[in-house]
């Protein structure tokens, strides 16, 4: 493959590094999938599955049965996984992690469309496989919450991803006109944790986020996707150094799902028109 790297360019607007559109990495979105079960009806969350492999992982948005479902890629739902004790107050956005001989599941209940919650949360628990069944439940017992606050209040976001060169989660901001961002490790506590934004970056609006296990970072709002590579740095400091590479992206209606799938990735339209849902595939080139 051609080095990607050498089109790379910037110019300078008020100080931040503007990224420029990049054609060479990865094919153009083709439509992979038509989801039409009604059991998915607002997926906000997207994720591949390490304990079912060339499965993903995928939930509704706000208000529905904190349920996830386990998705061929053609959009079938394979497996439900029912949480008993918590709710789906607002689910954004869904992580998986593979380490310590494992593979968890953390659902990012991190929504706030008008910054009034005091606190937020991680909840984490083993990642389910489809050998147990075709429906299963975990038990309250079974989950590990993290609670946490910001630091300079209630805010909004959607975009959650884990660093594993850091061992820390990367949350970004949804509706400041600079978008800001935090990273911090998981932990457990009787009492909410205080967590303080890094810094910002100069756009906003962002759905979703994830990186691989290479160490490149994917980050999307509804008009663009940003791609940065591997790199030494932490995943906060290059998403706040701010010289990203712009995807070539054809926006979807609602776009406020995306994973990484081995070296490619995937998005998926939370707008379900019809019931019909399109789960987009991006492969590299």
């Amino acid at each position: 493959m051609k080095n990607p790297f050498l089109l790379l360019g910037c110019v300078s607007i008020m100080s931040a590094c503007i990224a420029v559109s990049e054609n060479l990495l990865f094919s153009e979105q083709q439509v992979v999938a038509t989801i039409t079960d009604e059991r998915l009806v607002e997926v906000s969350g997207l994720e591949q599955s390490y304990a079912n492999p060339g499965y993903l992982w995928v939930h509704n948005d706000s208000g529905h049965d904190p349920i996830i479902y386990l998705i061929d890629q053609k959009g079938a739902i394979q497996m439900e996984v029912e949480l008993k004790g918590v709710k789906n107050r607002d689910w954004e956005d869904i992580v998986t992690v593979e380490e310590n001989g494992g593979s968890w599941v953390y659902i990012a209940e991190i929504g706030d469309n008008r910054a009034v919650h005091k606190t937020v949360s991680l909840i984490r628990f083993q990642e389910p496989s489809l050998s147990l069944g075709e429906e299963i439940t975990v038990r309250k017992e079974d989950l590990d919450i993290m609670r946490f606050q910001y630091a300079e209040g209630a805010r909004d976001a959607e975009a959650v991803f884990f660093d594993y060169r850091k061992k820390e989660f990367v949350l970004v901001t949804k509706r400041e006109d600079k978008s800001m961002v935090y990273a911090f490790p998981f932990q457990t506590d009787n009492n909410p944790v205080t967590i303080n934004s890094k810094g910002t970056v100069p756009d906003r609006n962002f759905t979703a986020a994830d990186m691989n296990e290479a160490g490149e970072i994917l980050l999307k709002h509804y008009d663009a996707i940003y791609y940065w590579p591997t790199s030494n740095q932490s995943a906060s400091d290059q998403i706040l150094n701010w010289n990203p590479t712009k995807l070539t992206y054809r926006p979807e209606p609602q776009g406020e799902a995306m994973c990484w799938h081995l070296q490619n990735f995937f998005t998926l339209s939370e707008k379900n028109r019809g019931r019909k849902q399109e789960m987009f595939f991006f492969e590299r080139k």
